[in-house]
């Protein structure tokens, strides 16, 4: 029988907290995938963040070949505006210039199924499926259109949409002791571009007073009727939107009713549209009546521990997302089947940005209360995870099917920033003016020759014929290149004369780790921990435009939010215990048995080595090799 492929893939996770937690017994699903396979250390591509890396993983090349540079891509011939303005779009299918290894399985008879993952939307597959879910990505639509929500209504109500009123209206087919009573669902939020109202009925089916509700669908024509506290059926419903007439889904139920009628408290479940948010379309609306029920049952699912502090809301709200992708992968694989599963969930990352600095003892933010309290954190984190990879053992794995446990990069602890467009400010090579039309100051375009993306870290030459508003000529390129390598190279902290560049090099230079493409900067350059350029404010990612807030910044500030950084480092940094690195276990047929990788691999053998476990061409834009070592 053929192979099949699941790669549970899970964003940032950090080797020195998977081996902390393996060693402490808390794992133990994790635990029982290094026992019965083979494990090691991998070396993600740079830029080290999470676009760049999915698509290294579903490719097999580096960011120079596959071109999806961390969450901004700058494409020759654009303005520079362009590609800051577009976030995220580096995780469109359109904008890849690699193959992907699930459309050579598409095309080999080998059924894939692609969910949550930050790279290659839309997928068009015969027979496979790509679906969104709680990842969101650029072009998709969205899965929840408006949140749960509770509703409560009085014949006494002061507000007139709040109100329990008679009505001569009769609900056909339906036993009613007394006289009918309505209310009226208003929706009316952001992306709805015509507010609606629609009735539900209030009667009383047996004499003993009002007991029930009754919806009426349009189509198909049926009525809907809710009694007790279960919820009802789904209401299907169109929403004129910012995104066009889209087709939704939502359930109600009581959940306190007067036997007099005169008051009504319900319970709307989210509003779920259906499509837009999976290929095929069909899927999205499966999904939405066979997997997310979950989220609102009466008996709603219980996290097992406690969680402290302000990620406890977070951790409580991924666990919810976690358990929508477990439930989607089994679903599909019990309804359509699938022999390659693609997925990624992003909850160590969101955690570990939060967390990490709390841990270390030369953070300023560093204490034994705070470190205990983010080291718990961190650990339900990998619980929820440990919990994901053993439901998908249990449901979605038989004695065919090789596992993977990867991650795209790893992190460390940050909390100084480092004000990148001031260096280039004060040596003349980069220029704003005031745009008091927007209160803040925009690129002089005239004055500048070099120009900083922060995500991807690279600089771009302002340089005449290749850019739109180039004023750097191809005989001032070489020495304006020598400039800003000095000028970064230079970089200091004023306050303890550390160096802040790790080192800067040309984009050719650069050719050894993956970064001589077309859309990778004139110059690339990485950081030395404990310094960052984004610690989660997302205005600092746009250096086009600057408020007077960041113009006031000096070279080196604190973090508003000390975080776990990653995208500014190269794959080999270390930081006490952390690393940019990842763990990697594989487990099946064909695979050694409690093995251990001596020495690191890099992410873009991955897809070769599957390939060649699945029999199946690689990806033809691949760079990696064949990692016989893992295999029997």
């Amino acid at each position: 029988m053929n192979r099949k492929l699941l790669l549970i893939g899970i964003d940032q996770s950090i080797p020195y907290l998977l081996d902390k937690f393996l060693k402490a017994g808390k794992i133990p699903n994790i635990a029982k995938l290094v026992q019965e396979g083979v494990s090691g250390e991998a070396y993600c591509c740079p830029p080290c963040d999470t676009p760049t890396n999915w698509t290294t993983i579903a490719t097999g090349a580096t960011a120079a070949v596959h071109g999806q540079t961390s969450f901004y891509i700058h494409i020759p011939g654009e303005s520079f505006e362009v590609g800051l303005e577009q976030r995220s779009r580096s995780q469109l299918a359109k904008y890849c210039n690699a193959e992907y290894l699930w459309n050579i399985a598409d095309r080999a008879g080998i059924k894939p199924i692609v969910l949550n993952y930050p790279s290659g939307w839309p997928a068009h597959f015969k027979k496979g499926a790509m679906a969104v879910l709680v990842w969101p990505i650029p072009g998709a639509l969205p899965r929840t259109l408006y949140p749960k929500s509770i509703k409560t209504y009085a014949k006494d109500a002061k507000k007139e949409r709040d109100l329990i009123v008679k009505t001569s209206e009769g609900i056909e087919e339906i036993n009613n002791e007394a006289k009918t009573l309505v209310v009226r669902l208003h929706f009316n939020f952001g992306s709805l571009q015509n507010p609606i109202s629609l009735p539900v009925y209030i009667i009383d089916s047996d004499g003993t007073g009002y007991n029930s509700l009754v919806f009426k669908n349009e189509q198909p024509p049926t009525h809907n009727r809710i009694t007790g506290t279960e919820w009802s059926d789904w209401i299907p419903i169109e929403l004129d939107t910012n995104n066009g007439a889209l087709q939704c889904l939502f359930k109600i139920r009581i959940l306190e009713l007067q036997k007099d009628g005169s008051k009504l408290k319900l319970e709307m479940t989210p509003i779920y549209n259906t499509q837009g948010w999976t290929t095929p379309e069909s899927l999205g609306e499966k999904l939405v009546k066979n997997v997310l029920s979950y989220d609102f049952n009466v008996q709603e699912e219980e996290i097992e521990y406690k969680i402290s502090d302000d990620v406890a809301s977070y951790l409580e709200y991924a666990q919810r997302e976690t358990n929508t992708i477990g439930k989607s992968i089994r679903y599909i694989k019990e309804t359509m089947g699938w022999d390659m599963c693609y997925f990624h969930v992003h909850l160590l990352d969101s955690v570990n940005h939060k967390e990490l600095a709390y841990t270390m003892k030369d953070s300023p933010i560093y204490s034994e209360e705070n470190e205990q309290a983010a080291n718990k954190n961190i650990e339900n984190a990998y619980k929820i995870i440990d919990g994901l990879v053993g439901y998908l053992m249990d449901y979605c794995v038989d004695e065919h099917t090789i596992v993977a446990f990867v991650s795209d990069h790893g992190a460390m602890p940050a909390w100084k920033v480092v004000n990148i467009p001031l260096a280039l400010m004060e040596a003349g090579l980069l220029s704003y003016k005031w745009k008091s039309s927007e209160n803040q100051f925009v690129v002089d375009w005239k004055k500048t020759s070099a120009f900083p993306y922060n995500e991807p870290p690279f600089i771009w030459i302002n340089r005449r014929g290749r850019d739109p508003q180039g004023i750097v000529s191809p005989a001032q390129y070489e020495s304006v290149r020598d400039n800003v390598i000095d000028v970064l190279n230079s970089l200091r902290d004023p306050h303890t004369g550390d160096k802040i560049v790790k080192f800067a090099l040309r984009r050719e230079e650069a050719a050894v780790l993956g970064l001589n493409g077309e859309r990778i900067g004139d110059i690339v350059y990485f950081l030395n921990p404990p310094y960052q350029i984004y610690d989660e404010i997302l205005e600092q990612l746009n250096t086009s435009k600057v408020s007077p807030k960041y113009m006031a910044n000096p070279l080196v500030y604190p973090a508003e939010h000390c975080f776990g950084a990653h995208a500014y480092y190269l794959p080999t940094q270390t930081f006490g215990d952390y690393s940019n690195s990842v763990p990697i276990v594989l487990k099946g047929p064909g695979l050694k048995e409690g093995a251990h990788m001596e020495r690191p691999v890099n992410l873009i053998d991955l897809a070769p080595t599957f390939s060649h476990i699945l029999k199946i061409p690689q990806p033809k834009h691949s760079q990696g090799r064949v990692l016989y070592q893992l295999l029997e």
